[in-house]
């Protein structure tokens, strides 16, 4: 049987190039949020994020998710009416959840200043970001269209156009609006993100109207009535808008947590927030970076899967899976490679803040399960599995809360407690998805070059790469060109590498017995 690699290898590589660039800026935009507001001024802003993610968990998340699968449901019908009337339903879903959250926080906005969030400089952040709540959802949406068919360019330049109008307000705001206070300069983020998402979302619904006017073989008769759709809609996106609900929660409540828990331990407010800044907006952001590879990947996986079991294609069902689990192992190996060995150097060069090496070293060292778990969530997404996905990645949640509020608080575990709580709830969440994964669609895999082989070439090219440093670094070559060319020499190890042993041959095993099914380099 013919493999489609342009569905899933293509989009995965344009993606995987969109979010790079857009990685790249982030990183040149938390650079100069650290060095020009300080990690107060960021701790203010990442206070109101997990407030603005539960609202996103409410109207959209799970949205993203089931337009992605029916329009590819739909495109394999050949029901073209069929997935205008998908978009037009989940949009509708959207604003109609989108206004009565947006006026809830409105309403309600004291009682979260005082009792929740218990910090008034977050009010100006908090009544700006509210009006995004519906253009992000409506973004999502539009996105899971173009998902859906396979289309990511749209998708990819509209992110790019969101990081590049977010930087230029924000950088612009920040340098010419002179005495600013931190309560100024978290609202100031916060605005260009609100921003950002309108050019993004305005920019998609312009692509969408070309694309539907410029189709022509739309179905004059729906396959699916408008009763089906929002049943099909809401079973799918129910349970996933469900479990980020409850995860969004659950991270506010880590959010909430962790100041006030270092507190207990001892520590001053201002120091508390200032820990809670560089954990949650410098070291988080190094350890999302293989989530350039991941998610893109990730998100093409839905659709592919889903097109594939409406038809019972599960033989390409077996191969997209095998080469998602062998793309992110690979990924993750690689870039635990770089942070393990580079994490005080990184630290100090991007941020000039010592305490990130300190942090991101034990967080990286679960970099693999934190990747896999959720390339596999989507893999259950894809399957059907929803519902098992959601509850997994919920008990992982309540690990991570339970551990920040009973060890957080000890002087001596301090912020070491949450970090036992992410290590803890990453490889939980991780073997119960591969379990299931395993179960549901009865896999196997070639352990040594899935696992093994990218780990012992990471290793090596780790060792490679901290050695060279050291050598560079008493060459007296300066500490940011020592670390690029060390970067680079690692990445052609690590490409050398996985051509040399054959890592990135694509083999699956079924019912105990190897077969080769793709023998091209993924």
């Amino acid at each position: 049987m013919k493999i489609d690699k342009k569905s899933l290898l293509y989009g995965t590589a344009v993606l995987t190039a969109a979010n790079i660039f857009v990685r790249l800026l982030g990183f040149i935009y938390r650079i100069f949020l650290s060095r020009t507001i300080g990690p107060q001024g960021i701790g203010i802003s990442q206070l109101i994020f997990p407030l603005f993610m539960i609202a996103i968990s409410i109207t959209s998340s799970g949205l993203s998710i089931a337009v992605s699968r029916l329009v590819a449901q739909r495109n394999a019908e050949r029901d073209y009416a069929g997935i205008k009337m998908v978009v037009t339903a989940s949009s509708f879903i959207v604003f109609i959840l989108s206004v009565i959250v947006s006026l809830l926080i409105y309403m309600n906005s004291n009682f979260i200043i005082s009792h929740i969030l218990r910090e008034e400089r977050v009010r100006i952040g908090l009544y700006i970001i509210t009006p995004c709540i519906l253009i992000s959802g409506l973004g999502s949406v539009l996105k899971g269209y173009f998902y859906g068919l396979k289309n990511v360019h749209p998708s990819a330049l509209a992110e790019i156009v969101e990081q590049i109008v977010r930087m230029f307000l924000v950088f612009s705001l920040l340098i010419y609006i002179p005495n600013k206070s931190d309560e100024i300069s978290a609202a100031i983020i916060v605005f260009g993100m609100v921003i950002g998402e309108l050019a993004s979302m305005l920019y998609l619904s312009h692509t969408y109207k070309n694309s539907v006017g410029n189709a022509r073989a739309f179905s004059k008769k729906n396959k699916h009535s408008l009763t089906e759709t929002f049943g099909q809609i809401l079973s799918i996106a129910v349970p996933v808008s469900i479990t980020r609900i409850v995860m969004s929660l659950l991270n506010a409540a880590n959010s909430i947590l962790i100041p006030r828990q270092l507190m207990a331990s001892g520590m001053t407010n201002h120091e508390a927030v200032g820990i809670y800044g560089i954990v949650t907006g410098m070291v988080m952001p190094l350890l999302f970076l293989p989530f350039t590879i991941i998610s893109s990947l990730s998100v093409m996986i839905i659709p592919n899967i889903s097109e594939n079991m409406t038809i019972k294609n599960y033989t390409d069902i077996k191969i997209k899976i095998y080469k998602s689990i062998r793309i992110s192992s690979i990924t993750a190996f690689f870039f635990m490679g770089i942070l393990i060995p580079f994490g005080y150097p990184i630290g100090m060069i991007l941020y000039n803040q010592p305490l990130v090496g300190k942090y991101i070293i034990p967080l990286a060292s679960v970099l693999i399960f934190q990747c896999l778990q959720h390339n596999l969530s989507s893999i259950l997404n894809g399957l059907g599995k929803q519902n098992i996905a959601a509850l997994n990645i919920i008990i992982g949640g309540f690990i991570q809360t339970g551990c920040t509020y009973y060890l957080a608080c000890k002087p001596e575990w301090g912020i070491k407690g949450y970090i036992l709580g992410y290590i803890l709830s990453t490889i939980t969440v991780f073997l119960l998805n591969f379990i299931h994964v395993i179960m549901t669609i009865n896999i196997r895999f070639e352990i040594n070059k899935c696992f093994i082989q990218p780990a012992l070439i990471s290793l090596f090219m780790g060792l490679a790469m901290r050695l060279l440093y050291i050598f560079l670094v008493h060459s007296h070559i300066t500490y940011g060109i020592a670390l690029v060319i060390c970067l680079l020499c690692g990445f052609i190890i690590e490409v050398l590498f996985l051509m040399q042993t054959g890592v990135s041959q694509v083999h699956i095993f079924r019912a105990g017995r190897k077969q080769s099914i793709y023998n091209r380099t993924i």
